[in-house]
């Protein structure tokens, strides 16, 4: 007896140790952070955020000593409203001009109501001037325009609107001829992760809910005006005989599709570019044809296909880029969590029991107590087998994590973050495979095996009988 209480006491220990370590514990708050993307649990989501007293204390501090990097990262994560964001986001930038970018994330927290006041657009025409060459700042022009209209703005298919908007279709022209673009998630991505680390604050979850705000342009604008250029300015000009004016619209929404796909670190921005460069090659193609311009319509031709493998790819489409090794991962860390938990609450309620026991009238032992013995000697392994198995399969996710919060070189795509660090089933990677239940071949062969055991035992049973 002895030897079975040392046993069940080292591995309740060895269970208690793996709570000391720091992927461990993340391993369980991943399992729940699942629950939190349905918004049924909001407050596990405030679990994974900073708290607004850690927030205030790191602006007391950087306002004192004029750290432009922390009144940036405080005014991207505003601990007391949009407001503050955007004073923040001001005074970091009145501290070093290079923090200019922050500006689409500090009005992006704002209300639509909020973005029509004047200054606020004041800010958008100042990032205008500190990064002309960029399309994300005209964009965002183009949504003070709109946000100034509100619901009188045309919709997406009603191209003869657009067409009289022309305040917006200026912006929105600018945007298109601009040579880059750039939405500033990368940056926000290398500031948030650096500033994290520095301060000891660099979790999964939070991080992976800070990438999941990054503001994205309005991509609906930016269909909308590719639309009005192909479906109508552009066919129009054809339709009358001016083909250089048809292929300069044509090749206007082109570009810009290549320049979402090339410099978009995320899925739906490549996705809306494939769709922009995909309509404008299927009106342009004739058109090459028309002009003599055989070779180059059959350049046009082959990217136009290759374009729809591409995205019938990303879309999760294609049979063999269906998967369900991700969902399937994070279902078994979620039950592993699970048994975790509940172990875990057995054997406190064992432990304390038996424990109690010695204290509280030791003379009466009954079933009850014999009971939460052989309960306290088992659970504590069975304890320990959950431990392992959440901290073994969790370990990987837990490496990719330290190593993305680390690596240098250029990033191009965030999409690997948010599917390698946090294996959640709240999100899904494509068109994720069907997944069965993995018992049902099983089921046959155990009861088979279960028959065999019942048949082996009952001569047993009746020697024993007699």
């Amino acid at each position: 007896m002895r030897k079975t209480r040392f046993m069940s006491l080292l591995f309740l220990v060895w269970s208690i140790a793996f709570f000391m370590v720091p992927d461990f514990r993340q391993a369980i708050q991943s399992s729940f952070l699942g629950l939190s993307l349905t918004g049924s649990y909001d407050w596990l989501v405030r679990e994974g955020t900073i708290s607004p007293t850690t927030l205030d204390e790191a602006v007391k501090v950087a306002e004192a000593h004029h750290d432009a990097q922390t009144l940036a990262f405080a005014a991207m994560h505003p601990p007391h409203g949009a407001q503050e964001g955007i004073r923040l986001a001001a005074e970091a930038v009145a501290t070093d001009p290079h923090f200019t970018w922050i500006y689409p994330k500090a009005l992006s927290n704002l209300d639509s109501s909020d973005r029509k006041d004047p200054k606020i657009r004041a800010l958008a025409n100042q990032l205008e001037t500190w990064d002309a060459d960029n399309a994300v700042p005209y964009l965002l022009e183009g949504e003070q325009i709109k946000a100034g209209i509100g619901d009188k703005f045309p919709s997406v298919q009603e191209l003869d609107g657009l067409a009289k908007e022309t305040e917006w279709r200026g912006a929105m022209q600018k945007a298109f001829a601009a040579p880059h673009y750039d939405s500033y998630a990368l940056r926000e991505f290398d500031l948030e992760r650096q500033w994290l680390g520095e301060h000891y604050l660099a979790k999964p979850s939070t991080m992976l809910l800070m990438v999941a705000s990054y503001p994205i342009p309005n991509l609906v604008s930016i269909r909308a005006y590719s639309n009005l250029l192909v479906k109508k300015l552009g066919k129009e000009a054809e339709a009358a005989g001016h083909l250089p004016e048809a292929t300069n619209y044509y090749w206007t929404a082109a570009h810009m599709g290549e320049r979402m796909q090339l410099y978009g670190p995320t899925l739906i921005e490549r996705l809306i570019g494939i769709s922009l460069e995909k309509d404008a090659y299927e009106r342009l193609i004739p058109v090459l044809r028309m002009n003599g311009q055989a070779d180059e319509a059959a350049t046009l031709q082959y990217s136009l296909q290759q374009m729809t493998q591409n995205l019938e790819e990303l879309k999760g489409n294609d049979p063999l880029s269906q998967s369900a090794n991700y969902i399937w991962a994070a279902l078994i860390i979620a039950l592993l969590a699970g048994l975790v938990g509940l172990f875990g609450l057995l054997t406190f309620i064992s432990v304390c029991y038996v424990n109690a026991k010695q204290w509280i009238r030791p003379d009466k032992k009954g079933r009850i107590y014999e009971l939460f013995t052989v309960a306290e000697n088992y659970l504590t392994i069975l304890l320990f087998l959950s431990c392992l198995g959440l901290y073994i399969t969790y370990f990987p996710y837990a490496q990719n994590f330290h190593h993305y919060m680390t690596t240098s070189g250029d990033i191009h795509n965030l999409e690997p973050f948010i599917y390698n660090v946090l294996p959640s089933p709240g999100l899904t990677l494509g068109t994720p495979a069907p997944i069965h239940n993995p018992f049902t071949p099983y089921a046959w062969y155990a009861l088979i095996g279960l028959l065999f055991a019942v048949l082996i035992r009952i001569p047993s049973y009746r020697r024993s009988r007699m």
